[in-house]
């Protein structure tokens, strides 16, 4: 039999950064589920994860120079994230054997490439179905089917020298069934909506000050730093894995496996100790089976995996679905399970930069007399350095000092004139 029953939950997650200016971006997993029987009810426990990403915008000030200031000039190159969702709904059919009842579904995407056009996003990937049902004879089966789709975004900000990617969820899924019953088919409508999140990188370059001084009077700077990253790379790749799985309850005794359903797959890039990359993750599904004496057992299927990524980069990320999963129970009562992952690997490098935000002005140096003043210059002192701790104007110094060269050597003595009214 087959029954369905929802629930509503509430929760607040804090965090130091979130202002009501910010939007979040949340996806929901269910972990340790377990039931109980009391009497005629069925009770089931269930917890609830949340991956929350939040998005604010930024506004940054930076010197560039001003009246009796004098600013090092130096240019800074910084990342900018931009985040722009969608929807879009689309249908699928296909014929399978004769279908009594459709007991269970899931789908999962990955997204397999993104392109900027001018003012939209062309998203392109492939979604897994994975169908459980109830066959006319009550035995238990189960279908897959990859089905590609292809997602077109509006998107102000796409222009120019973007690079983009995209996370794409199943946010909704209908599955009925057609019975042809002279010819003992079905034919399986799936009707869904696809839910888009693109991410949009660009740089921009900026002419800031990363130092200043006054030569009149003391200053004190504010500095301001930000960090962000850059899509280098985007990458699909398919990578075939197996070995030993393990069974959640342990079974005991002998069962024959009738059907593996929802299968799903969780991964993380991870840095190895020769400074290279690799996936690891598992695979899990729920696997029904039936017991020699009669009756049926489920139980939790996990296959962890581990590989090697050629990808080079700072920073690295995946996602991945699970096509062709195949379980094999042994006579020793192990389990075996072989899996193909369809996977989107993307690579970022980090980007940091910091600036001068503002300058407040102090106490004005007392005049100096001296129409010439000779100093002796600290090894390795460059043009800059110099020129600040003397409150003079680095091209005047390099003006009156022409042989100087900098960084300067030890002992190596400087000139500064000033023009007396």
């Amino acid at each position: 039999c087959r029954v369905e029953r929802g629930a509503e939950f509430f929760h607040k997650a804090e965090g130091a950064d979130v202002t009501p200016a910010c939007f979040a971006k949340t996806a929901f997993q269910c972990e340790n589920v377990s039931y109980r029987r009391e009497g005629s009810g069925l009770y089931v426990s269930v917890i609830i994860g949340a991956d929350i990403s939040v998005y604010g915008g930024r506004q940054i000030e930076y010197l560039t120079g001003g009246e009796g200031v004098i600013a090092n000039k130096q240019p800074m190159t910084l990342t900018k994230t931009t985040c722009v969702s969608g929807e879009t709904e689309a249908e699928d059919e296909f014929e399978a054997d004769y279908v009594g009842d459709i007991l269970l579904h899931s789908e999962n995407a990955v997204v397999t490439s993104v392109a900027v056009r001018t003012g939209e996003l062309d998203i392109e990937g492939e979604m897994t179905l994975n169908v459980c049902v109830l066959k006319s004879d009550e035995s238990v089966c189960s279908y897959e089917r990859v089905i590609p789709f292809h997602i077109q975004l509006p998107c102000d900000e796409a222009f120019g020298n973007v690079r983009a990617t995209a996370r794409v969820s199943v946010k909704q899924a209908q599955l009925t069934a057609g019975v042809d019953e002279e010819k003992g088919k079905s034919k399986i409508v799936l009707s869904y909506t696809l839910a888009a999140d693109c991410f949009l990188y660009t740089r921009d370059e900026l002419t800031v000050a990363s130092d200043a001084f006054s030569p009149q009077a003391s200053i004190s700077l504010k500095r301001e730093n930000g960090r962000g990253r850059y899509l280098t790379n985007q990458v699909k790749c398919v990578q075939r894995v197996g070995g030993l799985a393990s069974l959640s309850p342990a079974l005991e005794g002998e069962y024959t496996l009738k059907a593996a359903l929802l299968p799903r797959g969780e991964t993380v890039c991870k840095r190895t100790e020769n400074g290279g990359w690799e996936a690891e993750g598992f695979v899990t599904a729920e696997i029904l089976l039936s017991a020699t004496e009669g009756g049926y057992r489920s139980a939790t299927l996990t296959l962890p995996f581990v590989f090697p990524l050629d990808n080079e980069g700072e920073y690295m990320e995946a996602d991945c679905i699970v096509c062709g999963l195949n379980v094999r129970r042994k006579k020793d009562g192990e389990t075996e399970a072989e899996a193909t992952l369809k996977m989107c690997v993307r690579t970022y490098e980090e980007a940091q930069w910091e600036y001068v935000s503002l300058v407040t002005e102090g106490e004005a140096y007392a005049e100096t007399d001296a129409a010439l003043s000779i100093y002796t210059l600290r090894a390795g002192e460059g043009l800059w350095e110099a020129a600040k701790r003397l409150c003079r104007d680095p091209e005047e110094l390099q003006k009156s000092n022409p042989a100087l060269e900098f960084p300067v050597k030890e002992g190596e003595r400087i000139f500064v004139y000033r023009q007396k009214k």
